[in-house]
């Protein structure tokens, strides 16, 4: 069976072309913004790192909520002394603009001293956690944002 034609162009060569031009817009679409970034940047960072530069042990409790109060993360740590733990992102916090909403931390030392922050969660981005870091200032729980 022919194919139809139409003002001379042959409509299954002009449909396959158009799925290609299509395919291809989508492909150089993925590869500037999200394959060339992980080149440049490298890959993503964690979701947050805690430090503890104090001698002791400490339990550290992390909580992770987003825009709407639901809890993300939910897990408590124990350091030791000089300990530094990280937790990866998930998915949806590794590709650049899949989600940009605004998440809540909130890290508890001990039970007993609590500090939140809130930031914009990108792939380059991390929240930092300083266990007596600044415990001559007074200050024993710091948190803090890097961007890579």
């Amino acid at each position: 069976m022919q194919g139809v034609e139409f003002g001379g162009i042959h409509m299954r060569s002009f449909r396959r072309n158009l799925m290609i031009g299509i395919s291809s817009l989508v492909l150089l679409f993925l590869l500037l913004f999200i394959v060339i970034p992980y080149f440049i940047a490298g890959p993503p960072t964690p979701l947050f790192t805690a430090r503890n530069h104090d001698s002791e042990g400490h339990e550290l409790r992390v909580e992770v909520f987003d825009s709407e109060n639901n809890s993300v993360l939910d897990k408590t740590y124990e350091l030791a002394p000089d300990e530094r733990i990280s937790h990866p992102k998930s998915f949806r916090f590794r590709v650049p603009g899949f989600e940009i909403v605004d998440y809540t931390f909130k890290f508890t030392l001990d039970g007993r001293i609590t500090e939140t922050y809130s930031t914009s969660v990108r792939p380059w981005n991390t929240v930092e956690v300083e266990l007596y870091a600044d415990y001559a200032e007074g200050r024993p729980l710091s948190v803090g944002e890097i961007t890579v």
